[in-house]
């Protein structure tokens, strides 16, 4: 199955105006760098209407076939986004973790959006999506249903969203927290 990137890349050769997302990327999946410039490319090719979302990966039976230990899965993501946004601003990067090594690292195109594509970090029940997610001012994307008590969790981590983007500098800004229901 190809990455959601070829499929927006198609779509945004058909389309003009509308807003095209990810949906999720599993962050410790793939080699921030790479992923990194092929975000680059779409954001070029979309004209900056592409939409970067990311996350942990949600299924440990996912990570468990790829070698990856699940328990591991939310260190790696925050790993992976402290290069990336750097690498999508156009930075040089060094960095080496237990999962991959940047050496003054640089994407070859700098983003066609400054100073970079809009991003958001899924956040289900736990806190570590919207934590992260403030750290950098990034969109929430919460995924955790409908239920009274996901209704509670998203308000528990828009608190959290907000406590850490001011922290941070940041701006919580609602137009960045967005909801994914079942229709």
């Amino acid at each position: 199955i190809a990455a959601p990137e070829v499929f927006i890349a198609a779509a945004a050769r058909e389309t003009r105006h509308i807003r095209l997302g990810t949906g999720v990327r599993s962050l410790p999946y793939t080699h921030p760098f790479m992923l990194a410039d092929s975000m680059v490319q779409l954001d070029h090719m979309t004209r900056g209407r592409a939409m970067f979302g990311v996350g942990p990966g949600a299924l440990p039976s996912d990570a468990a076939q790829m070698g990856i230990d699940a328990r591991q899965s939310r260190r790696m993501m925050e790993e992976a986004i402290d290069v990336i946004i750097p690498l999508l601003e156009g930075k040089r990067v060094s960095a080496e973790t237990d999962w991959f090594t940047l050496n003054d690292a640089k994407l070859q195109h700098a983003s066609f959006t400054r100073p970079r594509m809009e991003m958001a970090v899924t956040s289900v029940r736990s806190p570590a999506g919207a934590l992260l997610a403030g750290r950098y001012g990034l969109g929430l994307l919460s995924l955790g249903g409908q239920s009274d008590e996901a209704l509670a969790a998203y308000a528990k981590n828009w608190a959290l969203y907000e406590e850490t983007a001011a922290a941070n500098g940041q701006i919580a800004d609602r137009g960045k927290f967005r909801i994914a229901a079942q229709m």
